[in-house]
C-alpha cells in the first residue's frame, strides 16, 4: 500500500513540474494529502477487516462449544468478549453498518447441518464450488493456512486490496493464493466504518446479542451463579470414536441438578463425576447412525438450563500404536514402588502422600537436615522415572527439585493470602503473627495451586531456575531410573498461586522474599517459559549440551497460565533424563536476576513404552 501512496504523490509532482508556474501548489498538496488519506483509509480498513473477521471465528467456536460469556467489557474501542475457556474476542465500536472502504461484506450463517460458514455479500463464500466452514472441526480453531473447504477444517479468510485494481481479494488458503471479489475499494471521505459488526447489545442478563453488518444476529448466553456450567475438556469438534468402543470425555461441571442426553441412533451416552462417556454402534447392528449430535441439556437448580452438543462420528478402530502410555499419577492407588526410608527425616514412605510435606514451607522432608535430605521418589515398575534434590552445596528445596503436593484453593490476591495460610497453617497461627511478613509471606504457600490436581489429590510443584546470578549449579530433572531412553508424551503444567500472585500483583518486598527486582505486574511484552532439556546419558552433568529442548510459555504478554495445559514433550525424543530451567524476559529481570518465585506444578506425566 505504501508503493501506492509513492506513486500517486509522484504523478502529482510530474504534473506541476509539467505545467511550471501556473500551477496552484496549496491545490496540488491538498490533493497530495487527499491522495494519502485515502490510501491510509484503505489500509486501515484491510486490517480492521482482518481482525474483525478473526474475532467473528473466535465467536462463531464459542457458538458450536456452547460456551458462555462471561464478560464483557467495553474498551475505547468497542468491547472485549471473554468466554467460559479463557478464549476472547475483540470487537471494535461499528458505524451502523457504514463502509468507508467500500469493502464486501463478510459474514457467517448457520446451515442445517448445524455449522457456520462464512458469506460474502449475503451469498456463500466458495472454493472450488464448496462453502468455507467458519466454525472449528478435530479440535482447531481455524487458524490461518488450514484448508476450510466444506467437510474440512475451518479457516478464517483473510482480505486485501490489489495495488493496481485497487479491488478487493480474499484468500482462503493463508494469503498463498488471492482471489478478486469485483469490488473496487473506494476510500471516500476518509471515513472507515464497521465491516463486520454492527452493534453489541449487552441489555439482557441472560444473553448477548451481537449484530452483523448483514443483520445476522448471534445471541451468547451469559454465564452467572443461577446457570449450569458443562465444558467438555479438550473434546474435538467431531469426535471420532470407533465402532463398538467408548470414548471418555472430562467435563468441567457444575451446579447441575438434572440432566438429559439424546444420541443417534445405536449411540449411547451416560455422564457422571465429570466424565461423559460415549459409546459408538457396533457394526453388526442392523440400524444406526454413522455419525450424528450428542445433546446434553443440564439444569441448574435454579431452573435454568443450558443445551451442549457434541459431534460423533463412528470409525475404523486404528491400528493399534506401537507403544503403551503408562501414565505417572502421583495417586496412592498407583504406587508401586517398594517402601522406603528418608533416613534423615525419619519417615517411612509407602504412598505418594507420604511425600507430602507439612507444612509446606520448612518442613521436614524438603527441609530437614539440608546437607544430607535427600528427598528422592521413584515411579518404580510404572514410568520408571525418578527424581532426587539437586546438590546446590546442599540437599534443600531452596535448592530446587520436585516436592509432591496435595495443597490447593482458589484466589491468588493479596486477600487470599491469609485465609490459605489460615487453611493449612491454622487460624490462631495467622492471628498470633498478625503483621508479620516473615511468618505470612507468599513463600509459606510454595507447594500450593489454584485449581484441583488434574486427576485424584496428588501433584509435583517445581521450583529451581539457573541464570547469570543464581548459585544454582545442578537443575531438577528427572531420570529414568534404570537408564533406558524413553519418550516422555506429555505432562500437564500450571502455575502456583505464589507466582500468580506475584506476576499479577507485582514482586512484593515482604521478609522472607528473596526475589526482589523491578517487576510491578504483567505488560504486553513480558513473557516467562519452561525449557524442558533432554539429554541421552543418565549420568550427563550440569554443563552438558542438551540432545534437544522443548518450551512452554506460563506467561505469554497479558496471558497467563491459571488452569491445567497439556505440553506436548515428545518431540525431545527418546531421552535418559529432562532437566527444567526458566526463560524470562527483560522485564522479569533485574540486577539480580530473575525477580519472580521459580515455581510451577506438574501432573499426570505420560511415557511410551515399546510393545
Amino acid at each position: 500500500m505504501r508503493k501506492t501512496i509513492l506513486l500517486a504523490v509522484g504523478v502529482v509532482a510530474m504534473l506541476a513540474a509539467m505545467v511550471g508556474c501556473s500551477y496552484d501548489d496549496e491545490a496540488i498538496w491538498n490533493e497530495i494529502e487527499n491522495v494519502k488519506d485515502r490510501v491510509e483509509t484503505l489500509e486501515e480498513s484491510v486490517i480492521k477487516t482482518n481482525e474483525d473477521i478473526a474475532a467473528l471465528q473466535t465467536i462463531v467456536n464459542a457458538l458450536q462449544k456452547s460456551l458462555y460469556v462471561v464478560s464483557v467489557t467495553p474498551t475505547a474501542e468497542g468491547y472485549t468478549i471473554v468466554f467460559s475457556d479463557g478464549t476472547t474476542a475483540e470487537i471494535k465500536n461499528g458505524k451502523d453498518g457504514a463502509n468507508g472502504a467500500n469493502a464486501p461484506v463478510i459474514s457467517v450463517k448457520q446451515d442445517a447441518d448445524g455449522n457456520y460458514y462464512w458469506t460474502m455479500d449475503g451469498e456463500w463464500l466458495l472454493v472450488d464450488g464448496e462453502r468455507v466452514r467458519a466454525n472449528g472441526i478435530d479440535g482447531k480453531d481455524g487458524a490461518n493456512g488450514e484448508n476450510g473447504i466444506d467437510g474440512e477444517d475451518a479457516v478464517a479468510p483473510q482480505v486485501r486490496i490489489n495495488g493496481l485494481t485497487k479491488e478487493w481479494e480474499i484468500s482462503t488458503d493463508g494469503g498463498m493464493t488471492w482471489v478478486s471479489t469485483g469490488v473496487v475499494a473506494e476510500g471516500k471521505d476518509g471515513a472507515n466504518g464497521d465491516l463486520l459488526f454492527k452493534s453489541v447489545d449487552t441489555s439482557h442478563p441472560d444473553y448477548v446479542v451481537i449484530t452483523l453488518a448483514d443483520g445476522t444476529e448471534l445471541r451468547l448466553a451469559r454465564y452467572d451463579e443461577r446457570a449450569p456450567k458443562f465444558i467438555i475438556v479438550d473434546a474435538h469438534e467431531v469426535a471420532e470414536v470407533a465402532f463398538g468402543t467408548t470414548a471418555e470425555f472430562v467435563v468441567d461441571a457444575d451446579n447441575i441438578a438434572d440432566y438429559v442426553v439424546n444420541t443417534p441412533e445405536g449411540w449411547r451416552a451416560a455422564y457422571a463425576e465429570n466424565i461423559l462417556a460415549v459409546t459408538a454402534p457396533a457394526e453388526d447392528m442392523c440400524h444406526y447412525d454413522v455419525e450424528g449430535v450428542i445433546a446434553i441439556t443440564v439444569v441448574s437448580e435454579e431452573g435454568k438450563s443450558l443445551i451442549v452438543k457434541l459431534r460423533v462420528v463412528a470409525v475404523e478402530a486404528e491400528d493399534e500404536l506401537p507403544y503403551e502410555l503408562r501414565i505417572l499419577t502421583f495417586e496412592d492407588e498407583d504406587a508401586r514402588f517398594e517402601p522406603y526410608t528418608l533416613d534423615y527425616a525419619g519417615v517411612d514412605i509407602t504412598t505418594w502422600s507420604d511425600l507430602v510435606d507439612d507444612p509446606q514451607y520448612g518442613g521436614p522432608l524438603t527441609y530437614g537436615d539440608y546437607m544430607s535430605a535427600m528427598y528422592t521418589w521413584w515411579d518404580e515398575a510404572n514410568t520408571e522415572l525418578m527424581h532426587i534434590f539437586p546438590d546446590n552445596y546442599a540437599y534443600c528445596y531452596w535448592g530446587g527439585g520436585h516436592a509432591i503436593s496435595n495443597y490447593w484453593g482458589e484466589g491468588f490476591t493479596d486477600e487470599d493470602r491469609d485465609k490459605h495460610i489460615a487453611k493449612y497453617y491454622g487460624e490462631d497461627y495467622v492471628a498470633d503473627n498478625a503483621g508479620n511478613d516473615t511468618m505470612l509471606g507468599w513463600f509459606n504457600l510454595q507447594m500450593m495451586i489454584p485449581v484441583a490436581p488434574h486427576s485424584g489429590d496428588n501433584f509435583v510443584v517445581h521450583y529451581g531456575y539457573k541464570d547469570f546470578y543464581s548459585y544454582v549449579e545442578n537443575l531438577p530433572e528427572l531420570i529414568f531410573a534404570d537408564g533406558e531412553a524413553r519418550v516422555i508424551d506429555h505432562m500437564y503444567i500450571t502455575n502456583t498461586n505464589y507466582t500468580l500472585n506475584q506476576f499479577y500483583m507485582g514482586v512484593k518486598s515482604e521478609a522472607g522474599n528473596s526475589f526482589g527486582g523491578n517487576w510491578t505486574g504483567l505488560t504486553e511484552d513480558a513473557w516467562l517459559k519452561i525449557v524442558a532439556q533432554g539429554f541421552d546419558d543418565v549420568a550427563a552433568d550440569a554443563y552438558a549440551e542438551p540432545v534437544s529442548e522443548v518450551e512452554f510459555y506460563l506467561v505469554n504478554g497479558l496471558n497467563v497460565v491459571e488452569d491445567w495445559q497439556k505440553w506436548d514433550l515428545s518431540s525431545l525424543g527418546a531421552v535418559a533424563k529432562v532437566r527444567f530451567n526458566f526463560l524470562y524476559s527483560e522485564e522479569m529481570g533485574g540486577r539480580y536476576g530473575f525477580t519472580i518465585p521459580g515455581y510451577f506444578a506438574y501432573d499426570d506425566v505420560a511415557v511410551r513404552f515399546d510393545k
